[in-house]
């Protein structure tokens, strides 16, 4: 008796156990992560979004949502969501870019000349006398011929009888319809911008935490001693971190920073402050002194500071609104201060460091390329040496710039003046003359006409009533 045998063509199902399985999805989520990194080190911050949020999705699915694991695939993509709600933004990053591509002219539609049509051409070239006789004949003729045609449209044009250029039916307000529709579009974009920096800084916040328990984890870790080289040079000064807590707490460092930006950008500049100082802390722990990573923590954090020192409640500002001085909280002011010349002071330090570098090299073209980079450096500190000057002066008053008077005197004039008019003030009301009512009117015009009738019945002229 025959046995049946499965042909070549069947195929089994195969089980995954559970490694299998988590090894694959590790395989895709990696895929993905390097197709989003890719889009972002190319600016195209949507798309890379799209997959960013494609694999933070996974990975949850994977770990949980509040695994410490997850906190690198979350910054990254609150990182790109920050880039598009700031492409967007007309604060932060400006008006985005027109992304409609320019129109390009239509190719010429006369085809090329052939090696056979420039041979052809070159007997008419060699009789050009002849050849432009008959041409000029030609062209004559053919005017001719356009002259007659276009006399007979004409005569026909005014027969016709004569039609509006522009005929419309249909909706009338079309014009209000497409103003409200684009005013539609704009307020939806408005809120796409705030929806993008808003979903960015909760998925940072939550990186943030789930950051923070990492770096505890590893610091809870044994640690092995630390690179005396790397100590040197400054990077980590006598700390012996390990590569993976100094990739937290770079990415700490950042994430801060990203807060911060976002802060400012919503005027929460208290908070804007807290991230700022955080990410200041981080940087000035990883980097040296000299790194423009630092400088531009200290610029950033003496921004947020001189913001706040600016900013009062609505009750606290005159009418003007202009910021007086006792409007102005001097200490954060003058901590702002503090923070732009630390800024200064990195960046000579950065210039330094670049002059040595030029007296080193050798190769003409490396020569070139330090001396633009002092250049802009220098550019750079005499732009913030300036900012300093402006902070360190008292706050401009508008009220003075535009003598108008100070708040107190104003107040003062608002309730001294009114006793003085009171005081001073002559009864006008009886040289007022009153609005009579229409019963009076209707009473003297009955009287008007009885005296008429007395006078026509004693024989006197009678003399027509004034109306009042």
């Amino acid at each position: 008796m025959a046995t049946s045998v499965p042909t070549s063509g069947t195929a089994t199902p195969m089980e995954l156990d559970p490694e299998q399985i988590a090894m694959s999805l590790k395989v895709s989520l990696a895929d993905m992560s390097a197709k989003a990194a890719a889009l972002f080190a190319r600016k195209n911050y949507e798309e890379a979004t799209e997959v960013y949020a494609q694999a933070a999705e996974m990975q949850a699915e994977m770990n949980g949502e509040m695994s410490p694991e997850n906190a690198e695939i979350l910054f990254l993509y609150g990182r790109a969501l920050f880039k598009v709600g700031q492409s967007k933004s007309d604060v932060l990053g400006g008006k985005a870019p027109d992304t409609k591509k320019p129109k390009t002219k239509p190719a010429s539609s006369k085809p090329k000349a052939t090696n056979g049509s420039a041979q052809a051409k070159k007997p008419e070239a060699e009789n050009g006398g002849s050849s432009s006789a008959a041409l000029e004949e030609a062209e004559a003729k053919v005017g001719q011929v356009v002259s007659q045609v276009v006399a007979a449209e004409a005569e026909k044009k005014d027969d016709a009888p004569k039609k509006p250029l522009f005929q419309f039916e249909g909706d009338e307000n079309f014009d209000e319809s497409d103003e409200e529709e684009e005013a539609g579009e704009g307020e939806g974009e408005e809120e796409e911008e705030d929806d993008d920096l808003a979903v960015s800084f909760e998925i940072l916040d939550l990186a943030r935490v789930l950051f923070n328990k990492k770096l505890e984890a590893l610091l809870a870790e044994p640690q092995e001693p630390g690179n005396p080289e790397e100590e040197g040079k400054g990077k980590e000064p006598a700390s012996g971190d390990t590569p993976a807590i100094r990739h937290v707490k770079e990415r700490l460092a950042d994430t801060h920073d990203l807060l911060a930006e976002i802060e400012l950008e919503n005027e929460r500049y208290p908070n804007a402050i807290t991230d700022s100082r955080a990410s200041l802390k981080y940087k000035q722990a990883l980097y040296p002194e000299e790194s423009e990573i630092v400088a531009e923590a200290h610029f950033k954090l003496s921004l947020a500071l001189e913001f706040a020192s600016i900013t009062k409640s609505s009750g606290d500002a005159n009418e003007s609104g202009s910021a007086t001085a006792d409007q102005v909280d001097q200490a954060l002011r003058d901590e702002a201060a503090t923070e732009l010349e630390a800024a200064i002071n990195s960046t000579k330090l950065k210039l330094q460091n670049k002059e040595v570098e030029l007296a080193t090299l050798h190769s003409p073209e490396d020569n070139d390329l330090t001396r633009q980079q002092i250049t802009e450096v220098k550019e750079v500190i005499a732009d913030m040496e300036q900012r300093l000057v402006e902070l360190r002066k008292p706050p401009v008053d508008l009220s003075a710039v535009l003598g108008l008077p100070p708040k107190e005197q104003t107040e003062k004039i608002e309730t001294e003046v009114p006793a003085e008019v009171k005081k001073n003030a002559h009864d006008l009301s009886g040289l007022v003359k009153k609005k009579r009512k229409a019963e009076d009117v209707v009473d003297a015009s009955e009287k008007s006409v009885e005296a008429k009738k007395v006078k026509e019945d004693d024989g006197t002229p009678a003399v027509p009533a004034v109306e009042a």
